[in-house]
């Protein structure tokens, strides 16, 4: 008797301690409904060529500006604001308007935002898988002229590079010796970025999702969405990394709803490189909802061959592959039914008129 008090005692602790994660966990998820907020993205699309329009009118306003201003201290801000317009809306400027920026800061002796946009150039052709101009770019950054916030563009656009070159080795080991550069740059950003930047809030998620420390996660996530407005490309960014640590966790609803909530940003800000939709769509594609997959997965190769034409085909391609397998098997499949369905219909008509015809010569 005493052995089995002891057991369910035992049995009850250990089922109360096993709880203790999920219970804290729970205190921050969202109160969702996902078929609105499907809803809301659906709308979202079909107003798209409205976002692009706005975004078009605001680079056309800064372009005149800049094209206008002959001074070259006033010059400089504009240059950085048309390069933050293009920088997730389409690569190809990005670039170009981060080399007006690094000429116009040489033409200011300032060494400083030079490097820095330097950094910023080779971030983002290493997005797009430019990995020769990328090094090169960052070869040429003199680090001691760079200050917190340009040593900190400057580590991260390394982590990012050397990550891609470890995740596309063929060479032996390849994969290790990057990873391990990747690691040591991530070190280095979150030791100068500010504590309260992007940078270092989406890279302290990394490590804590790492250490399977969620909750912990979750509270700096908790910081992050503090700092970001919604409905901008920031509250989009912070989002999807939320959707990363709910993932982690195997939470379904949750990984669905806040890579819904990072695509809506993305799509009313005209962010043309898509991340959070595609990852949807594939989530789409395994809960059975095909036909939703299929039309936020084109939406998506469509803004992503905007941004970047070669590249991102290429990554899209292989979940778009699955999608359409997946899309034409269910439109097979209605088809089948359809005609299945137009043959028995056909078959019971006959079958009613033949029986007509038999009650009818039977009165006769």
């Amino acid at each position: 008797m005493l052995r089995h008090i002891r057991t369910t005692l035992l049995t009850i602790i250990l089922t109360a301690i096993g709880s203790l994660p999920s219970v804290a966990v729970q205190e921050y998820d969202e109160q969702i409904n996902l078929k609105a907020l499907y809803q809301q993205i659906d709308q979202a699309i079909e107003q798209h060529p409205h976002f692009v329009a706005e975004r078009e009118k605001q680079i056309d306003s800064s372009r005149e500006l800049l094209l206008s201003e002959s001074n070259m201290e006033k010059k400089m801000p504009i240059a950085e604001q048309l390069f933050a317009l293009y920088k997730s809306y389409k690569n190809d400027s990005a670039i170009h308007y981060a080399e007006v920026c690094i000429n116009i800061a040489e033409a200011l002796h300032r060494p400083d935002l030079a490097g820095r946009y330097r950094a910023l150039e080779a971030r983002q052709c290493s997005g797009v898988g430019m990995y020769v101009e990328s090094l090169d770019l960052l070869q040429k950054v003199d680090k001691s002229s760079l200050d917190r916030q340009g040593l900190t563009n400057y580590y991260e656009a390394w982590m990012h590079v050397c990550g891609e070159i470890g995740s596309h080795s063929q060479l032996p080991n390849g994969h290790q010796i990057y990873y391990g550069m990747q690691d040591a740059y991530r070190d280095s950003v979150l030791k100068v970025a500010k504590e309260d930047s992007e940078e270092y809030l989406h890279l302290k998620m990394d490590v804590l999702n790492a250490r399977q420390q969620y909750q912990e996660a979750l509270r700096v996530s908790n910081r992050w969405f503090n700092k970001v407005a919604e409905g901008t490309h920031e509250h989009a960014f912070a989002a999807f990394y939320r959707s990363v640590v709910y993932d982690k966790l195997a939470n379904h609803d949750q990984v669905r709803y806040w890579l819904g909530r990072s695509a809506l940003d993305d799509i009313k800000c005209a962010v043309q490189d898509q991340a959070a939709l595609v990852m949807l769509a594939e989530h789409l594609c395994e809960d059975g909802d095909i036909e939703r997959a299929y039309r936020y997965i084109c939406f998506s190769r469509d803004c992503n061959l905007a941004f970047s034409p070669i590249l991102r085909n290429y990554q899209v391609s292989s979940v778009i592959n699955v999608i359409e397998k997946n899309y034409q098997e269910s439109q097979d499949a209605k088809r089948f039914l359809t005609i299945f369905a137009f043959v028995v219909i056909t078959l019971l008509l006959m079958a009613l008129l033949y029986i007509l015809f038999l009650l009818r010569k039977h009165n006769k």
